[in-house]
């Protein structure tokens, strides 16, 4: 016994390391620096949330809540609240195997000392799979509730059992005058169990309907009605407990459909995809999990059919606690996007726990192999698959960039920190709370679009932003994430000028200066081209250069009346003798807002790059339209309507010195 919680303790301490390693060297992603900035509502403003903007239920954001406000926000503290919980799945799991597999639950014809070997070493290898699992470990260092929720139901599966051996066995605790209905005692802490779980995450309902599959049949097949009546009455305890929460506390569990989750997936699919990312974990190829699958599937199919042979009561349990909850997902996925694989992280421990019964199996000596050494590099080799695995994918999540759970919010965060100053504001076009998170000062940070697509309202927004501010620090979304159409990004382009465009590793960030702080510094022209007045311009190195340079001219334009012709700007630096020297051409805005596209009215910041490589001398700077179809310049004049020579613009003179 001494040796056994040795090496259960030594699991308990490899699970803790392997979560608490490199536990903050990735920011924070998404939906964790969202649960973060939560929790640290006012405790009015954080319970209101949780009714009526937070899809889950309240129990982890309350207990992160209390966690936060003694140990503090930081990357690693916050992690580590899912830490624990994901260690502590590591004894959950194996005390739940114990009670699972005891000495007796083998039926079939097999030596006691046989039984007794198994029913350990099922415990032993289960506690192993979940310490090492990928999958979980991933989990464990996420701040949400994807860990304490197997806990809890790992806790809640426990008692159950231990309530439901003692329904077949003597029940009654004497200590002196008093006796103790030990029976009465676990299902009471089952239910205490469970209800925590229920509050951690609606889904665990399904692991419930599971156990009431499985008690029903098992209790009325045996004629056992006081097991019935018991088990009713703690049903409709735990309806007592939960039902006013989901009745009357929220209104999400009707309403909610995840952004990123799927609808009517296939159910096979479902439940490859769960079985393989179970096992295998997000941080492998998608390849590997397609070959991986059938293996897969078909170990579990063996192992079932040798459970039911020697007992099918722990088979039944295993079968209806996995296959249950995925076709109550799959059931209630077909009309709204409710599939991820992560919903079934709490039946996800019943899932190493079925592998850990095929792994004593074959390590088990009465399984009557012909040859000990075919037992045993059979043995060794599911052994060290799951450890390679494990190993792969750990490797994967804690080095290889292209499995980090987020982008590098934290230098992004440092880099606006580092050139932010008064009259900024930053502002993003999907909807990510970790910029919030990685805020360094109190620069405030707006969402536009509101939601998916774009609306006349997102345009009024940015409008009065260009009004209240002087510069915006603009992070667009990945390609398709969110504003598919980049209506901010073109927006920001055509109104404002860009004044950088970093990369912090797959993250972007724009600096625009708006009208407000630029207008004031813009030369006057209010020269007609055609049917748009050139407001004016401004060049960012004027004066005397030095060849060879880039002269960068940003031109303003607002267009009169719409214009239909999609025409190209001409940008020309001239010598004495009307020789272009050099020059750009090209559609407005970077080539993203063409002439048909404009409004009448509307401010248009329109920028160019000259690349110079001419001789000392004084040029000219011209600035015309023409109409590419023909190569005809548009008709230009001046301030007084004045017809301008070659239809084009005199801007001001460049010296070029030596």
């Amino acid at each position: 016994m001494k040796k056994t919680w040795l090496a259960v303790l030594a699991l308990v301490l490899l699970a803790f390391l392997l979560r608490v390693y490199r536990l903050d060297f990735v920011s924070l992603r998404g939906d964790e620096a969202f649960t973060v900035v939560f929790v640290q509502r006012t405790w009015d403003g954080l319970w209101r949330g949780i009714r009526f903007i937070e899809p889950n239920p309240p129990l982890l954001y309350l207990a992160l809540r209390a966690w936060v406000a003694v140990a503090g926000a930081s990357e690693f503290v916050t992690r580590y609240f899912s830490v624990f919980f994901g260690v502590l799945c590591v004894p959950l799991l194996y005390r739940l195997a114990r009670e699972v597999f005891p000495t007796s639950s083998f039926e079939f014809p097999v030596r006691r000392a046989s039984r007794e070997l198994i029913g350990t070493t099922v415990a032993f290898f289960a506690a192993l799979l979940i310490a090492i699992n990928p999958y979980q470990v991933w989990h464990s260092q996420d701040v949400r509730n994807y860990t304490m929720w197997p806990a809890l139901s790992l806790l809640a599966l426990v008692f159950f059992w231990r309530w439901w051996k003692l329904e077949v066995g003597r029940w009654t605790l004497e200590v002196g005058s008093w006796k103790f209905d030990v029976r009465s005692g676990n299902l009471v802490l089952y239910v205490l169990a469970t209800t925590a779980s229920l509050y951690t995450h609606y889904y665990d309902t399904f692991v419930l309907v599971a156990l009431n599959v499985f008690v029903f049949a098992f209790a009325g097949l045996r004629r056992r009605w006081a097991t019935l009546a018991r088990w009713m009455g703690a049903q409709v305890t735990l309806v007592l407990l939960y039902a006013p929460w989901v009745l009357f506390g929220t209104n999400r569990v009707t309403t909610y459909g995840e952004a990123s989750a799927q609808q009517s997936v296939p159910l096979l699919d479902q439940f490859t995809r769960t079985l393989a990312t179970f096992v295998l974990s997000d941080t492998v190829p998608d390849a590997l999990k397609t070959i991986l699958w059938l293996p897969l599937a078909l170990a579990l199919v063996a192992i079932f059919i040798y459970l039911i042979r020697r007992a099918p009561s722990q088979a039944a349990f295993l079968f209806l606690g996995i296959t249950i909850p995925t076709l109550a997902l799959y059931a209630i996925s077909i009309g709204r996007p409710l599939f991820l694989e992560r919903y079934l992280n709490g039946v996800a421990p019943l899932y190493y726990l079925t592998f850990a019964v095929g792994l004593a199996a074959i390590a088990n000596y009465d399984l009557r192999f012909t040859f000990y050494v075919l037992r045993f590099t059979s043995f060794v080799i599911t052994l060290l698959f799951f450890g390679a695995v494990a190993a792969y994918a750990l490797f994967n999540n804690y080095f290889d960039p292209a499995y980090a759970k987020a982008p590098d919010w934290r230098t992004l965060g440092q880099v606006i920190a580092a050139r932010q100053q008064p009259g900024d504001v930053i502002a993003q076009n999907f909807n990510e709370m970790s910029a919030l998170y990685y805020r360094n000062g109190t620069l405030p940070i707006v969402t536009i679009p509101k939601d998916f697509w774009a609306t006349p309202d997102d345009e009024k927004s940015l409008e009065q932003l260009n009004r209240d501010y002087e510069r915006i620090w603009f992070i667009p979304a990945s390609p398709d994430s969110w504003d598919p159409n980049n209506f901010v990004e073109r927006y920001l382009a055509r109104h404002d000028e860009l004044l950088a465009d970093d990369k912090v590793g797959t993250l972007r960030v724009q600096l625009y200066s708006t009208p407000r702080a630029f207008q004031s510094q813009v030369t006057p022209v209010n020269a007609r081209i055609g049917k748009a007045t050139l407001v004016g311009y401004r060049i960012e190195n004027a004066g005397e250069i030095r060849s060879p340079a880039a002269l960068q001219v940003r031109l303003y334009w607002r267009p009169l009346e719409k214009i239909e012709n999609d025409l190209r700007v001409f940008v020309h630096l001239a010598d004495a003798n009307d020789r272009v020297v050099a020059q750009q051409d090209g559609v407005p805005a970077n080539g993203i807002w063409p002439t048909p596209d404009w409004l009448p009215g509307e401010l248009i910041v329109d920028t160019y790059q000259l690349q110079i490589n001419a001789p000392p001398g004084t040029y000219s700077l011209v600035v015309g339209m023409y109409n590419p179809a023909t190569l005809v310049r548009v008709a230009a004049t001046d301030s007084t309507s004045a017809p301008l020579p070659n239809n084009r613009v005199l801007l001001t003179q460049i010296a070029i010195t030596p």
